[in-house]
């Protein structure tokens, strides 16, 4: 038989749990089908007792339980979804999703209280961030010249390093512009063009590609008007060509944010954001990480690694590459760090001229 104060307890959090429990929750549980209504009810009261949001209860010990309080408070509690952990919210969210429809006015509430995790995760990544990006692989943070440093990887026993591109301390990435590539990476008119262009008009908004800090914000002879932010994992990216700088050296940017306004300051021929990917001041095809077309990262993880045509950079793991137009044996193994002949002979392909097909899968690694 249940103890009397176990009892007097239990019908007093039940008075509680109406009282804190959103207006839109109660009218989403009176629509509910008896056993929903019931396992939702018991939810939201185990919820509530492990919170203790119950005013007026003193818990004493396993047999003394003592209601201290016999009247409703006067003051108007938080609703229980808003009081939530993050575990309980989850919980809550998990058994919405078994239903056919969620009210707008429970959504709304649940999005509010689901911010307040979000916040504190942001609050939880930015601690863990050095105070100035990539400390520990850069010796010095040059605020005058572009690019100071072109070590090539100086790794100790090692030509190669695992980067994070996407979560984490990096941030989401964000496409700086969405236009249309006017010129790639590689050799154009006899020099080697270190960027991929990307074509937009004058007054055009560029935004940061991940989270970072300001390095150069300034006029930078024949890129123009430039900005370069360092990453939190050791990539540097270039906005150049801009017509209006809005960042200064030094601000803490995140991903998305507004670094500058398109333009055709310095050497150019029209309008257009150059666009470019650094490691330790060592260009990196941008087309090796991201998909320009999709406006999205090709991986979470990038190795990048030296080789001797410079940087060669590829998703971890990766095993096979599916070929793309314009691509050559000789492109595709300068891309994973690797030689011609290894990617012929795991391929089992012959010695001579290698005819590739787009679309075609080929392995890349053993």
């Amino acid at each position: 038989m249940i103890n009397r104060n176990v009892r007097l307890l239990l019908q007093r959090q039940f008075v509680n749990l109406a009282i804190l429990t959103s207006k839109s929750l109660m009218n989403f549980i009176n629509r509910l089908s008896f056993v929903r209504a019931g396992a939702l009810f018991f939810l939201l009261l185990f919820c509530a007792a492990s919170s203790r949001l119950m005013a007026g209860i003193e818990v004493v010990g396993p047999e003394d339980t003592v209601i201290t309080n016999n009247t409703i408070p006067s003051i108007k509690p938080k609703s229980l979804v808003q009081s939530m952990n993050g575990e309980q919210l989850n919980a809550l969210i998990d058994f919405l999703m078994e239903l056919d429809t969620i009210p707008s006015d429970l959504a709304r509430e649940i999005e509010i209280a689901s911010a307040r995790f979000r916040d504190a995760d942001k609050q939880a990544i930015s601690s863990v961030r050095p105070a100035i990006p990539a400390s520990d692989l850069y010796v010095s943070w040059e605020v005058n010249n572009l690019f100071p440093e072109k070590d090539m990887l100086k790794f100790k026993g090692d030509t190669s390093v695992c980067l994070q591109l996407d979560g984490g301390k990096m941030g989401m990435y964000h496409h700086p512009f969405n236009g249309p590539v006017t010129s790639n990476f590689g050799w154009r008119d006899s020099t080697q063009h270190n960027g991929i262009d990307i074509d937009l008009n004058k007054g055009d908004k560029v935004c940061a590609a991940f989270d970072g800090m300001v390095r150069i914000a300034k006029n930078g002879g024949g890129f123009g008007n430039v900005v370069i932010i360092r990453h939190y994992n050791g990539l540097e990216t270039v906005y150049a060509h801009l017509s209006r700088i809005k960042v200064k050296p030094g601000q803490i940017i995140s991903a998305g944010q507004l670094v500058g306004l398109g333009g055709s300051t310095g050497h150019s021929t029209g309008t257009h954001l150059h666009f470019e990917v650094r490691f330790k001041g060592v260009p990196v095809n941008p087309k090796y990480l991201i998909s320009f077309q999709e406006q999205k990262l090709l991986c979470d993880e990038l190795i990048i690694k030296r080789s001797k045509w410079g940087l060669a950079a590829y998703p971890k793991n990766a095993h096979f590459y599916t070929v793309e137009k314009g691509d050559t044996i000789f492109e595709i193994a300068k891309r994973f760090g690797t030689t011609t002949a290894s990617i012929k002979q795991i391929n089992g392909f012959t010695n001579g001229r290698v005819r590739l097909k787009v679309g075609q899968q080929i392995s890349v690694m053993k």
